[in-house]
């Protein structure tokens, strides 16, 4: 493993379990975690990430914002496409994990990391189109160019896996599962409704685990 890892930490379970791989691997003192802060995130993602962060005991926990995201979205007239039309989730936001990437591999260079660990599982992979193997390939090749001389490389080493197969590795890991979000709205408590808590309690009842999880209503639809 290298000398010196950044983890993109969300708070979500998928990051969560890249955090604890790595810290599998490395000391912690070799592991830095960084969250960025966005018009969509919400209060309990930004908990979840400092508590993991903590329990994780990594050297430091970073975090920075990009307030122009909304900006952007604010712009007046109306998108060329519908994401929804061409089968993104409603969550998607164009070029994110470039921009997101950019961002840590800027955060990596200056803490010396010669390499960044992202979260994303063979799901997200399927749904978005700056996830797979592909445009991670083609990033780094991005960063060659842009940082001749030092070694950078981005690596997801989830991206085979399920998001069943995510919570297993959790499991097995012993990830603090209570202290990670699912969910899409922008309270401090899952609301039980939307696709990402549903997805979560699918998954713990798909592998016959409680659900550590506190939702303020549950979606029996």
């Amino acid at each position: 493993m290298s000398e010196r890892i950044l983890v993109l930490l969300s708070g979500g379970i998928d990051s969560a379990v890249a955090l604890w791989l790595v810290r599998r691997e490395i000391p912690a003192s070799k592991v830095y975690t960084l969250t960025i802060d966005y018009h969509r995130r919400s209060r309990g993602e930004d908990e979840c990430a400092a508590r993991l962060a903590a329990k994780a005991g990594v050297s430091s926990h970073l975090k920075i914002s990009l307030p122009f995201l909304k900006d952007l979205e604010d712009q007046p007239g109306e998108a060329a496409v519908s994401y929804r039309d061409i089968g993104f989730p409603p969550v998607f936001i164009p070029v994110r994990n470039l921009v997101f990437y950019s961002c840590a591999a800027h955060v990596a260079f200056s803490i010396n990391a010669d390499k960044i660990v992202v979260g994303h599982n063979g799901e997200d992979a399927g749904r978005f189109p700056d996830v797979g193997t592909d445009f991670i390939k083609r990033f780094n090749e991005l960063l060659r160019e842009s940082l001749p001389g030092y070694k950078l490389t981005l690596e997801a080493p989830l991206l085979s896996h399920s998001k069943r197969d995510v919570a297993r590795l959790a499991l097995t890991l012993g990830v603090p599962l209570e202290d990670t979000w699912s969910c899409w709205g922008p309270g401090t408590i899952h609301c039980g409704r939307c696709e990402g808590c549903q997805s979560r309690r699918n998954v713990f009842r798909e592998l016959g685990v409680e659900d550590p999880t506190t939702y303020e209503r549950i979606n029996i639809a």
